[in-house]
Parts: structure tokens; sequence; C-alpha cells
């Protein structure tokens, strides 16, 4: 690693910085570039472990004094930040970035007319200008059958192009290997067009599923939820047995409290999980915070099946959910699991039912910065915080969870190198937590957990039901049990208060 002093004034781009690092510094210094407006795309740089254009972006807008800069991820280091994209452009191969049109009527010598509003459906996704960034930044690109999100983008664009005829044969192109999206947002999060990748490989799951052309994993979710209104493969009449012992108040019995307890899938029927949502009762009573679930009256939040692209029964659920919400007298709902939280947020029609909605460490925040829960004991424990991404990523919600950690004594917190909006994904989002089929060496948990080991950590703590089952099946592939552990926040609070 170099190190280098340089000034900066207002304008001074980090192409700018890389030109006059090789024009004082170091005459062998290797990057790419063409031009300095951001349309090329061949600047692609990691910046303090973000992916952006140099020449795009400002160093003053950056806020910091001092920048580590990396070639991109997921790619080969050629030289210096130079990396072999071609990988990423092959990926355009599996698909045809032309119209598909039968061979008579591309003989004619006539235009194929497009009217505006019709452009308006895809003029976005044209926007993309191939810079790599979103493949950087996807945890799925770990696995070469994936072939990117720009890449599935660009298929989408020529589906919804009313001029092309060729929506099976770009289905197929992606059958099997676009369930690998773990819908974390990052595609979307840090594109410098703004390109909307993440939603359209959505809308690409919702056109396969309405063919009927998905895996058979992705079906036995999907045929569960419709049975069962879980995901888990259970009978709903078992949906409170997380409680048993525990008196909890539970809808139609009561239909008003302070707080609507959400507790989730994962947290109801999966036996690790279950602990989680009794802790959270714990640190509820000690607030005493009056609460109260939906009982068997609680759906699925639809989360992950809206992801997997089923629309209608995502609705469904969604609109059960919403109509006992509407029945329960409630001053905010808080949720264990990002994914509920995030749905609820910004997910029609959940978004246009005014829900005030909070995710548990933001309630669990506010009481120990107010003073209202008390954590006296302690924990030695080495740790690390690993970024839910539909906590963080979707919903910015960063601190909270930090400030919990830091008021547990005992506790010293070692960040890994990838924090943030630049964590990376466990791999459990868009149902792959139940669909997940890839080789130990290809799953992102398996990696992420890597990363938690060279940090150091004994414990990896995160704040998803989610997370917390994929990485611990990654602490098993990896043969780590000895070595590091899996855990919710609210099994560090439940020891600490």
């Amino acid at each position: 690693m170099s190190t280098y002093k340089m000034p900066v004034r207002k304008g001074t781009t980090l192409l700018d910085a890389l030109m006059h690092i090789k024009d004082n510094f170091d005459e062998t210094l290797a990057f790419r570039h063409s031009c300095r407006m951001g349309v090329c795309g061949s600047c692609g740089i990691m910046v303090n472990r973000k992916p952006m254009l140099a020449c795009y972006t400002q160093v003053l807008h950056l806020e910091s004094d001092s920048l580590v800069i990396e070639p991109l991820q997921n790619m080969t280091v050629i030289k210096d930040l130079v990396v072999d994209i071609q990988p990423f452009f092959d990926t355009y191969d599996k698909i045809k970035t032309v119209l598909i049109k039968p061979e008579a009527a591309l003989k004619k010598p006539t235009a194929f007319i497009q009217a505006p509003r019709e452009l308006k459906k895809y003029w976005d996704l044209t926007l993309c200008i191939k810079c790599s960034i979103c493949y950087s930044a996807c945890p799925a690109a770990i696995d070469e059958r994936f072939l990117g999100p720009s890449t599935y983008a660009t298929n989408y664009r020529f589906i919804s192009d009313s001029r092309d005829e060729g929506l099976n044969e770009r289905l197929k192109a992606m059958a099997e290997n676009v369930w690998l999206c773990t819908s974390c947002n990052s595609c979307t999060l840090f594109c410098p067009k703004e390109v909307d990748s993440s939603s359209s490989i959505v809308d690409e799951h919702s056109l396969m599923v309405e063919t009927g052309a998905i895996p058979r994993t992705v079906k036995d979710v999907l045929t569960s939820v419709v049975r069962y209104h879980n995901p888990m493969g259970t009978h709903p009449s078992k949906r409170m047995e997380w409680a048993r012992d525990l008196k909890i108040k539970t809808f139609p019995t009561v239909t008003k409290a302070d707080v609507l307890y959400f507790v989730g899938c994962s947290p109801a029927y999966d036996p690790r999980n279950q602990e989680i949502a009794r802790s959270m009762v714990s640190i509820f009573d000690k607030l005493d915070v009056d609460f109260a679930t939906l009982g068997t009256e609680e759906w699925c939040c639809g989360d992950h099946i809206l992801r997997l692209g089923e629309k209608g029964l995502f609705e469904m659920l969604a609109e059960h959910n919403v109509s006992i919400f509407e029945k329960f007298n409630a001053d905010r709902i808080v949720t264990l699991s990002p994914h509920c939280y995030n749905t609820f947020k910004n997910d029609k029609p959940y978004s246009d039912a005014g829900l005030q909605v909070q995710h548990y460490t933001q309630l669990v925040a506010e009481a120990i910065e107010h003073g209202r829960l008390k954590l006296p004991k302690a924990t030695k424990k080495r740790i690390t915080y690993h970024d839910p991404c539909f906590l963080g990523k979707r919903n910015e919600i960063f601190d909270a969870p930090r400030q919990i950690l830091e008021s547990i004594n005992g506790l010293e917190l070692e960040e890994m190198t990838r924090t943030k909006e630049n964590s990376f994904c466990c791999g459990g989002g868009a149902g792959r937590v139940w669909t997940e089929e890839a080789t130990p060496e290809k799953r992102p948990s398996v990696n992420r957990v890597k990363e938690a080991l060279d940090a150091g950590a004994e414990v990896i703590v995160t704040a998803c039901p989610f997370c917390v089952t994929t990485l611990e099946d990654a602490v098993k592939v990896l043969d780590a049990e000895g070595k590091i552990v899996v855990e919710d926040i609210l099994g560090l609070l439940k020891n600490a208060v």
C-alpha cells in the first residue's frame, strides 16, 4: 500500500487526484479513464470500501480527510486499480441486447415505431453505462452463474420494450441463475446513474412466476405460504408455540395495546429463532411496555414472497395483515425482522396504511438513551456487527444497533472491513434463506463469516433472524463452531439486563 498527501480544492475529483499522483509521485500508477463526464463508466474504483466513478466523484463531497482507494471487487486485478472487466462483459453474451423479432420482420425496410408512453416503461434502464459498479457491489456475483444486476436489468429493458417479441427466449436465459439474487439493493444503492436494477429483477421473478418457470425450491416456499400463510411449512395453529409458558396478550382477546408486537415467521416457527422472540418479551417486560401480538391472525408479512415475484400472493398477505391492523388500536408496531419492518414501511398496501412501525433496535436504543433500560451485567466478548441489508442498505438504520452494543459493558466491538451501506449481504434475502443450493464457497454467508473470523471476533452479532440462520449455517460449513458463534442483539441484551 502506498500513501500520498496532496492538495484538494473545490471541484477536485477522484480522477484529478489519481492524475496528480501519477504526474507527481508515481508515474507507474495504473488506472482506467476515458472522459470526465461520467458517461463511459471505465473509471470505477473502490473508495473507502464503496464503489464509485473516479471522474464523477468530488473529493470534498466524501467528507473525509483520508481515502483508501482500491480496485473494484469481484474481479481479478490486472495492475493497481485496473481489473479484468471481461467476465462482466461476458455476462451480456447470455442475453440478447438487440430487439428479438421474426426474421421476416427484420428484412422489411420499415421502422419499428414506439409511442412515448411505451418508452417511459423502460427508459430509466437504458441509462446504464456498463461501469460494472453494481457487479462489484453484488454479493451474488461471487457465483459465476449469476449474470449480474446490469445484465438482468438490460434483459428486462428489452422485455419491457413493446417492439420486442422475445419474452420466452429472454426468460429462458435466466431461468436458473436469476434466483441467486438476494434483493440486498446494493446494485441500486451504488449505481451512479440511479438505475433500479434490484426492482427490475423482482419484476423478472414475477414474469417467471406467471409462466410457472420456477425452481422446485421456490415453488415449495410459495406453496407453503398459500397453504399455511407462512414459508416455514408449519400449520398456523402452531404460530404461538414460541410463547409457551409466557403470558402474552393476543388478538382478538385484546384489541388495544401501546405496542403491537409483530413477531414474524422465522422467530415464530424456527426453534433457534424462537428464543429471539422470547428475549424481546423479556425486554418489553423490563420496560413495562403494554404490548400484544396478533396471535394466529398474524400472517407472513410477505417480504420474501414479493421479492420472489409472487405479487398476487403478497397482496393477499398484506391485505389480511392491514385489515387486522385496522381492527387493533396500537400506537406503533414493533418488528423483530428488518424484512417485516421494510415491507410495512415501504411496500404498498402497507405503506398506504400510514403504519407507525419500528424495528426493535430503534425502540431499545431509545430506551437506553433515555435511561429507561439499564444494562448492569457485563459480557466480556470480542464481537463484530453484521448489518442486515433490509435494515441498513434499504432503511439506513446503522446507529441504533451499534448504540445498543456500545451500551453493554465488556463488549469489544471490532468492525469488519465491509460495514453499514457497504456491508456484505448474508445471502438470505429474496427467499434464498430457504432456496440456497450454491456450493459453500459460492455462498455470501460463508464469505461473510470468513470476514468476521479475519476481524478476530468471537461473536457475530446481527439484528435479523434470517441473518442468524444463514450465518450459523456458514459457521457449520466452515467447521468453525469452536471459533465463532452467531447471536442476535436480543440474545446479548437478555444477558445484560
